[in-house]
């Protein structure tokens, strides 16, 4: 059996990993001349949307042999809307490490896969369809998808991100709602350590031309005079593909649309989804029916999603205000629910 994986990000080399578990050795192209995203940031495991998996870092190592050192816990998550701050405190999930360093998310995979990768290389799907058995899209863009089957887009977003130095708590994540500057999006602050920490805009609907404003915006209106190292932007866009199968074409991670439209989280999915693809492969298993617990968790996601567009930053104080109380602060944060879960069908009246 002969498997191709276009792309060597989380996803793929997830897929890789546990093909060769199961006995396969596949080959992966990657763009890139090294592992790892360019530029370095700090991502999340949050333990909240993953529910009712209570430990995500515990869940790949025992289920799936997939070891990974996050870079601390998150055990503290700082609220903030136009006029309210909410603390919460407990077992929210990890901040991992996303970028060319060899403790990163990314490198921590490529150390347990054995097969070859193939550095600056990007080839046609479609040759390379032709020439081996199955192939594996992890490219981390669903381009290649939208033009194969039915795209419903979620969400669009332009994405600045800075490296900043200063003082940080490395267990606290830090969180900013304002439609002023992120419009239905959000500001967010993660540690890389003790002094210095990702500091990200992610602001939705908006054209590139309007980001540096809006990034300065948020710079002023929130005081954050921190001293950055470096900047990057991006685009992202999220939304739900009808197949994630075609002939012998397999997509996984970003490259199937599996991003939280929500929060824009994706970790979680790229990972189970590129294991998915490399069962369905090994075991003939239908991998449509393996993902669809990730593309019920993205519909419901996307009402949230469409709800949260409404929002006014009256409505973010609200939000805010609301989980901040003591009882739905223990309910979300200190429980086992699926919030997200059980919520919905509230969320759908009032949609």
């Amino acid at each position: 059996m002969r498997v191709a994986i276009i792309g060597a990000g989380i996803s793929g080399l997830a897929c890789a990993h546990e093909l060769e578990r199961m006995g396969i050795t596949c080959i992966l192209f990657e763009r890139k001349n090294m592992i790892g995203t360019v530029q370095p940031n700090i991502g999340s495991l949050l333990n909240m949307e993953d529910r009712p998996i209570k430990d995500p870092i515990n869940y790949f190592r025992h289920i799936y042999g997939i070891s990974m050192s996050p870079v601390q816990r998150m055990t503290t998550i700082i609220m903030h809307s136009p006029k309210y701050r909410a603390v919460v405190k407990g077992n929210h999930g990890y901040f991992v490490l996303r970028s060319k360093d060899m403790n990163s998310l990314d490198n921590q995979l490529a150390r347990d896969v054995k097969s070859k990768i193939n550095f600056n290389s990007d080839p046609d799907f479609k040759e390379l369809s032709r020439e081996y058995d199955y192939v594996v899209v992890a490219t981390g863009n669903p381009s290649i998808l939208e033009n194969l089957t039915e795209w419903r887009t979620t969400v669009t977003t332009w994405i600045k991100g800075a490296t900043v130095l200063g003082d940080f708590e490395p267990h606290t994540a830090e969180l900013w709602f304002d439609t002023d500057y992120a419009r239905s999006g959000y500001g967010y602050l993660m540690p890389f350590d003790k002094s210095r920490a990702s500091l990200v805009l992610i602001t939705t609907y908006t054209q590139h031309g309007e980001l540096d404003d809006l990034w300065q915006l948020f710079l002023h209106n929130e005081g954050l005079n921190y001293e950055i190292v470096e900047t990057y932007e991006f685009d992202l866009n999220t939304g739900i593909a009808k197949k994630h199968k075609i002939d012998n074409l397999y997509f996984v991670g970003n490259a199937a649309g599996f991003i939280d439209p929500l929060l824009g989280l994706g970790a979680f999915h790229a990972l189970e989804s590129g294991i998915f693809a490399a069962r369905s492969i090994a075991t003939g298993k239908d991998y449509e029916k393996m993902v669809k617990v990730i593309t019920d968790k993205l519909n419901v996601l996307s009402d949230y999603r469409d709800k949260l567009d409404k929002f006014k930053n009256s409505d973010y104080d609200r939000m805010v205000k609301i989980l901040g109380m003591p009882i739905i602060r223990h309910i979300i944060y200190d429980t086992n629910i699926d919030v997200i879960k059980y919520a919905h069908p509230i969320i759908r009246i009032f949609k």
